[in-house]
C-alpha cells in the first residue's frame, strides 16, 4: 500500500532484483514492492504469500524492492520487455502505471494486489482488490466499542487511494457502534517515518484519544510505541504483531495473503486472468482478526464479532 525511494531503472543492475534457481524453461513472475521485503508487515507478508505461489507454481521469481509509484511504469515495461509473463504490483498505488504499460505488452499479464476500482477493460489485467471498506468499518467498530473515552484516531501514511477509503469507512464503522465518538483523522505523509509517525500519535494522545489506529505500514512502529509508552490501545496491521506490542496491541488484522497470492497463481495456469476483480474480504476469508482480544472487557469482542457476522451475512451495508 505504500511508496518509498526512486530507483534508476536504466540497466537491471540498478534495480534492487533478486531470483531464486528454477528450471530454465519455467515461466517467470515478478512482484513489485514499495518498500524492502524484510521491513513492516505489508510487504514482507506479501512477498512470503508472492514466493510461495512461486514455488507452489514451479515459476522462477525474481521481485523489485523500494520502486516508487513514479518509477514504476519503467519498471514494469522493463519486465515485461525482458519476458516476463506475469508482473504481480502489491500496493494500489500502481494501478495507473499498470494501466499506462499493459496496453503495450498483451502477451504479459499484469495483477495487483491491494484494491482496484476498475481494470479499464484491459483483457491483461486483473486485480485482487481487498474490500478496505468492510476492512475500515471493523476497525472503526473495534476502536469505538474498546475506546472508553469516546475518542478514537487513525494514522495513515500516505493519501492513496486505499489508505483513503480505509479512513473513510474507520469513521463509518466507529459511528454505527458510537454514534457520538469522536474520531481524528491525520496521515504522516510516508510509509517510513517512523519518528513523524510517533509525534503525531503521542499528539492525538494528548487530545484525548484513547484508541489509536496505525494504518502506516513501517512508520507503524511509531504510532504503536506512543501507544505503548502513553498507555492507550492500538491494534496490529495486516499480521499478528502482539508479542511484539504487547501494552498496547488488542488484536491485529491478519490479511490472507498466501491464499490470494496462491488464487492468483492458479488462474494464470488456468488461463483465467484478464480483465478481472477479485474481491477479498471477510466472507472469502481473505482477512480476518486475531482471537481472543488483550486488554478489553469479553463484551467488545463480542460486539466486534456480531458486526463481523452480519457484514458477512449482508446484513450491515457499509455504503449506506
Amino acid at each position: 500500500m505504500k511508496t518509498h525511494t526512486m530507483l534508476a531503472i536504466t540497466a537491471a543492475a540498478a534495480i534492487n532484483c533478486a531470483s531464486f534457481a528454477h528450471a530454465a524453461d519455467a515461466p517467470r513472475v515478478a512482484a513489485l514492492f514499495t518498500q524492502t521485503v524484510t521491513q513492516g508487515t505489508w510487504d514482507t507478508a506479501g512477498y512470503a504469500g508472492f514466493k510461495a505461489m512461486a514455488e507452489q507454481q514451479g515459476m522462477k521469481p525474481s521481485y523489485l524492492e523500494n520502486t516508487s509509484y513514479e518509477s514504476a511504469p519503467a519498471a514494469l515495461r522493463q519486465l515485461a520487455s525482458d519476458g516476463v509473463k506475469l508482473i504481480i504490483a502489491h500496493s494500489s498505488g500502481y494501478s495507473a502505471a499498470i494501466k499506462e504499460v499493459a496496453p503495450a505488452f498483451p502477451n504479459t499479464q499484469f495483477v495487483l494486489y491491494s484494491y482496484e476500482g476498475s481494470t479499464g477493460n484491459l483483457p491483461n489485467y486483473s486485480a485482487w482488490s481487498v474490500d478496505w471498506d468492510e476492512y475500515g468499518f471493523v476497525l472503526g467498530a473495534l476502536a469505538a466499542a474498546a475506546s472508553k473515552s469516546g475518542h478514537i484516531a487513525v494514522i495513515g501514511g500516505e493519501s492513496i487511494p486505499s489508505s483513503e477509503r480505509t479512513m473513510q469507512f474507520i469513521k463509518k464503522g466507529a459511528a454505527y457502534v458510537n454514534p457520538k465518538v469522536q474520531v481524528d483523522t491525520a496521515y504522516v505523509g510516508s510509509f517510513v517515518d517512523v519518528a513523524r509517525a510517533k509525534e503525531i500519535a503521542t499528539g492525538v494522545i494528548a487530545r484525548g484519544a484513547d484508541f489509536v489506529i496505525p494504518s502506516a505500514d513501517t512508520a507503524d512502529a511509531g504510532i504503536q510505541q506512543a501507544a505503548d509508552e502513553e498507555g492507550v490501545l492500538t491494534i496490529g496491521s495486516y499480521a499478528d504483531q502482539a508479542e511484539t506490542y504487547p501494552n498496547s496491541v488488542v488484536t491485529s488484522t491478519v490479511m490472507n495473503f498466501n491464499k490470494s497470492y496462491a488464487d492468483i497463481g492458479k488462474d494464470y495456469a488456468a488461463g483465467k486472468l484478464g480483465n478481472r476483480l477479485v474481491t477479498e474480504n471477510l466472507a472469502s476469508s481473505g482477512w480476518s482478526l486475531n482471537m481472543p482480544f488483550a486488554h478489553v472487557d469479553p463484551s467488545v469482542q463480542a460486539k466486534v464479532v456480531k458486526v463481523m457476522d452480519d457484514l458477512k451475512a449482508g446484513k450491515i451495508n457499509v455504503e449506506e
